[in-house]
């Protein structure tokens, strides 16, 4: 098995991190977003071109996915799918799944980035068998790919351009788990089940000698877009990270559940992180996930609104500084870098349930006592500076979407702080890791 280190850069989707990945037989390059919140390998079509694809082979599954702030559907197909690093080194896995978005109105969802690859687990990875439908209305071959439910040519079939209801219509026939790339790796023993994830920042980084038409791969070159990605390994590139690991339980393998105890700002008192509601469990596990492909740290309404008044609290001047960033619409405005004084703003502190097991085994105590670790975001990454432009600045903090759960949505804000290990081998479900980062 093979430990590949990959360049990965924030700069095509918006302040998240994509890797290349090479696709088919024609080992088209493609930009895909780095997102431990999905499970899905998904690709534009018009950058890949499937049907140049000489090992491309179709199937009869459409899926359909939405990330909460756009979505896409199309076909499931089988290809090639290759990564290299800089050295040469290669990792190659024969008939990946892979889902193909045709209908450019979906595009805006992957920014300037070619689509997504989903590193968390099969459950969120559902693809729909419609051969019974393609058959009654003489598809043939039954197959989603071309993707025939097109109503400019196919008026007489269902019309996917509108995701709710072409959910509603994949639901009425069966449901098949695509195993994830990434699993696909694991099990085809191409690589080691884990992978380390180093970055800098949560927004594209701009200098005084970019602007907004300066191009991706001009940014590209800053190296505080820049990151790593490591597949198959994590804790023996010494060079990303300084001190020990600690250690959070995956909770649940949907997303990568962890459990939040509190969170604090500076020396105010912890924030109590209620647990999940009742009615959502059986759907969302837990009160918070670990998300990569999350720009912002996504706290529950409650817990936001008391980050807010603590860190008022900590400096007047500070609620002035903090109010236009409510709308996340700001995010593409910013305020004057100038106004922020980032020596005065304290850490704010996240306490999770460590992994219990190990650590008791390691300090022979109780499994039954809850342990926990606490993670550091400092104001340099939960404030980013020169974004959306130089002189800018943006803080990166969100309140929970209207019709998300109270579950927190941690991401590269915190993520920024650390090199972190995604450890999926350990105690079913996984555990992640968490060292100060180079």
């Amino acid at each position: 098995m093979k430990a590949l280190k990959l360049p990965i850069t924030n700069v095509y989707a918006k302040g998240d991190y994509c890797a290349t990945f090479h696709l088919g037989s024609q080992q088209t390059p493609v930009n895909l977003i780095l997102d431990t919140g999905s499970s899905t390998l998904v690709v534009k079509d018009e950058v890949y071109q499937a049907s140049q694809d000489k090992s491309l082979t179709s199937t009869a599954i459409a899926q359909e996915v939405n990330y909460g702030i756009g979505g896409w559907n199309g076909p499931l197909v089988h290809t090639n799918v290759t990564l290299e690093n800089t050295r040469g080194s290669a990792i190659v896995l024969a008939n990946a799944s892979l889902a193909l978005v045709t209908n450019k109105a979906q595009f805006a969802t992957f920014a300037k980035a070619d689509g997504f690859v989903g590193l968390a687990y099969h459950h969120l990875n559902k693809g729909f068998d419609v051969t019974e439908y393609l058959t009654k209305h003489n598809v043939t071959p039954a197959q989603t790919y071309p993707w025939p439910f097109d109503v400019t040519l196919n008026p007489e079939l269902e019309d996917s351009s509108d995701l709710t209801s072409f959910k509603h219509f994949l639901w009425k026939y069966p449901e098949q788990d695509i195993t994830p790339y990434f699993t696909e790796l694991s099990n085809h023993q191409l690589s080691a089940n884990k992978f380390g994830f180093y970055s800098k920042r949560s927004a594209i980084h701009q200098n005084e000698n970019t602007d907004a038409n300066t191009s991706s791969n001009t940014l590209a070159q800053d190296p505080l877009n820049q990151g790593w990605l490591i597949i198959g390994g994590g804790e023996e590139q010494t060079e990303l990270y300084q001190g020990d690991f600690s250690q959070i339980k995956v909770e649940h393998d949907v997303y990568y559940n962890v459990e939040l105890v509190s969170v604090q700002v500076g020396d105010k008192a912890p924030i109590k992180a209620a647990p999940l509601q009742a009615d959502k469990v059986k759907s969302y596990f837990t009160n918070a996930i670990i998300d990569t492909g999350a720009g912002l740290i996504v706290l529950t309404a409650d817990i936001y609104q008391q980050v807010i008044n603590d860190l008022s609290r900590v400096n007047t001047t500070f609620a002035a500084l903090l109010n236009p960033f409510k709308d996340y619409t700001y995010q593409e405005v910013g305020i004057n870098a100038d106004k922020l004084k980032l020596e005065q703003w304290p850490d704010i502190i996240f306490t999770f349930v460590a992994d219990i097991t190990n650590q008791a085994a390691n300090n022979k105590q109780s499994s039954q006592q809850k342990q926990t670790v606490q993670l550091r975001c400092s104001p340099q990454t939960y404030w980013q500076v020169n974004t959306p432009s130089f002189g800018k600045a943006c803080f990166r903090f969100l309140s929970q979407l209207p019709q998300w759960p109270n579950q927190s949505i941690i991401g590269l804000p915190l993520l920024n702080n650390y090199y972190v290990v995604f450890d999926r081998a350990v105690d079913g479900t996984g555990v992640i890791n968490f060292a100060q980062r180079q």
